[in-house]
């Protein structure tokens, strides 16, 4: 059974490439336009022309695929010269191409240019070897071109070369070239000093050999401002403080191709009362996060500069993207468990270890939950045993989440929850802890105060696979009167598919449209494909009821049984 989004509206072939619905290309239209459009240009070269040509129609894997092409040289604008070989062979261009390159749109579903981008223009002085250099940049080049004046053939590169010495990007991502990185660096070797040569050469030695988009630096004392302690190591020796940076570190801007500074960074200071030689080990050991080295000029302590480290309580950030702290976490929730409790001491313990569980700032976190604060409760349901009641509810307070701007735990308030109520609680507390962890999101649990009954708390929703099996067989057993197949055997065995398993219908035959004989395979049986208008019914967990699929077009194939009114079994075993 094909959808509509799974097939192609123009030649009703399936898609090449289906992401659900976000991404529809077909491989074969895509080729067809590429062999339509090869009338319409020449490089005036036919070993060229069929070389590019093999490159277009050998696009086969996926959408993204970049499009070799034959470009006018008038397309370029800004053209200029960034490097020359020692040998004078071969000669670099930065330039703007104004056409811009061929690549697939997915909300038109056809090839569009992209204009005004940047490219590099590799210019060859031998024509023979320009086919073999196009295989060989063929993974970052957009096509071929020609200076109509020296008749110089040029290789057209995607944007990742260095416009300013044309080596290729080392980093790709940020768009950063070593030789550059190099030279930039050299030259600010002057600017500074620490005053000492062993950390002096520590620091050179990184930023030659670091090409990321930060960097390590002698950073003066004096940059610091805000500066407050927060902790020692075991052994005392080495002090842990909290402090603003000033003008902050250099970080390498993609857009401007340049070192620029990300002012006001709240750092981590580690300050050593250690020998230079302990000094080098540790700034070693943890120097996948210094940002740089400093010292105090009163007590003349070297200090390691970071960024990784949590400013409340000097551990590591568990989440370095986030700057969360495991280990504030666990403080933060251990001084809450003051100020809760659900009268049971099993279930306090159950939370708290749940809680104190958590590995990751978006883990959900499970609560004991006052029913007080459950508004506009409805009964939806039981689950299929009867051991539960499910009920829809508006949480009030809401969910505990971290909040990444602010660096703390808050509340999203007024969010719908399922709410499952066990019969008997009282008298299974394990089993009800053991559900309660076993669902991916549970946020907490709840008694309801007449009853003394508890409650688990989960996502809206959660529980449909429970609640679908219970109301897809009303629905079915309710619709039983609407329809009728004419033969009792096919009406039996249709109701109690449907009780069973899967959503199998009794389907009239003027909702088939577009019927085409396919196969046949015997005087027996014969395949035919059709579009069925009405579509399949399934369960819309927004609407919590079962609808048709009316929007989609569902192809589907038709198996014709002959005579098969007189064989009723065998037709249904089949």
């Amino acid at each position: 059974m094909l959808y509509h989004y799974e097939v192609c509206n123009k030649c009703d072939e399936k898609y090449t490439k289906t992401y659900k619905t976000y991404v529809k290309w077909c491989r074969s239209c895509q080729i067809n336009y590429l062999k339509n459009d090869f009338t319409k240009w020449t490089s005036g070269n036919e070993e060229i022309d069929d070389f590019i040509q093999k490159m277009q129609l050998k696009v086969d894997s996926s959408y993204y695929d970049t499009i070799i092409e034959w470009i006018p040289y008038n397309q370029f604008i800004n053209v200029k010269e960034i490097k020359k070989n020692a040998d004078n062979t071969v000669t670099m261009y930065s330039a703007l191409w104004n056409n811009g390159s061929l690549h697939y749109d997915i909300n038109k579903e056809e090839l569009t240019r992209k204009p005004n981008i940047k490219v590099v223009l590799k210019c060859l002085n031998n024509f023979l070897n320009i086919i073999d250099e196009a295989i060989t940049c063929y993974d970052s080049m957009h096509g071929i071109s020609q200076n109509p004046d020296t008749k110089d053939y040029f290789i057209v590169l995607q944007d990742k070369y260095c416009e300013k010495c044309g080596e290729k990007y080392t980093n790709k991502r940020i768009k950063q070239c070593e030789s550059c990185h190099i030279n930039y660096f050299e030259n600010e070797f002057k600017n500074w000093t620490s005053g000492n040569e062993i950390i002096d050469n520590i620091i050179q030695e990184i930023q030659l050999n670091s090409f990321n988009d930060k960097i390590v630096e002698w950073i003066p004392y004096n940059q610091f401002i805000y500066i407050e302690e927060i902790g020692k190591i075991v052994d005392k020796t080495t002090t842990i403080s909290s402090a603003l940076w000033n003008n902050g570190p250099l970080h390498y801007n993609k857009y401007e191709k340049e070192w620029i500074r990300n002012p006001n960074l709240k750092v981590t200071l580690k300050c050593f009362r250690y020998s230079q030689d302990i000094f080098d080990k540790l700034f070693n050991k943890d120097k996948n996060y210094n940002i740089g080295i400093s010292q105090n000029p009163d007590t003349k302590e070297y200090i390691i500069v970071q960024d990784k480290y949590c400013e409340k309580c000097g551990e590591k950030y568990t989440n370095k993207c986030i700057k969360w702290c495991k280990s504030c976490h666990i403080n933060y929730f251990k001084n809450e468990f003051k100020n809760w409790t659900s009268g049971n001491e099993t279930i306090d313990d159950i939370i708290l270890e749940m809680q104190l569980k958590i590995n990751s700032f978006n883990g959900e976190i499970v609560e004991w939950i006052p029913y007080n604060q459950f508004i506009n409760i409805e009964e939806i349901g039981k689950v299929v045993d009867k051991t539960a009641t499910i009920y829809s509810a508006l949480w009030s307070n809401g969910s505990l989440y971290y909040n990444k701007s602010k660096k703390k735990w808050t509340r999203d308030p007024n969010i719908k929850v399922t709410l499952k109520c066990f019969n008997d609680s009282q008298n299974i507390i394990d089993e009800l802890l053991n559900e309660a962890k076993s669902y991916n999101t549970c946020y907490g649990i709840s008694q309801t105060p007449n009853t003394k009954e508890y409650i688990i708390i989960l996502q809206n929703g959660i529980s449909e696979d429970e609640l679908c099996q219970t109301y897809h067989i009303n629905y079915l057993k309710n619709n039983f009167t609407k329809w009728k197949s004419g033969n009792e055997k096919i009406d039996i065995f249709i109701q109690k598919t449907q009780l069973t398993d899967s959503i199998c219908e009794w389907i009239p035959y003027n909702q088939f449209v577009n019927i085409k004989e396919i196969e046949k395979n015997d005087d027996l049986l014969t395949i035919h494909s059709a579009i069925w208008n009405d579509s399949p019914s399934y369960y819309n967990s927004i609407k919590e009821e079962m609808i048709r699929k009316s929007e989609k077009v569902t192809l589907i194939t038709l198996s014709y049984l002959n005579k098969s009114q007189n064989t009723i079994d065998d037709f249904l075993n089949k």
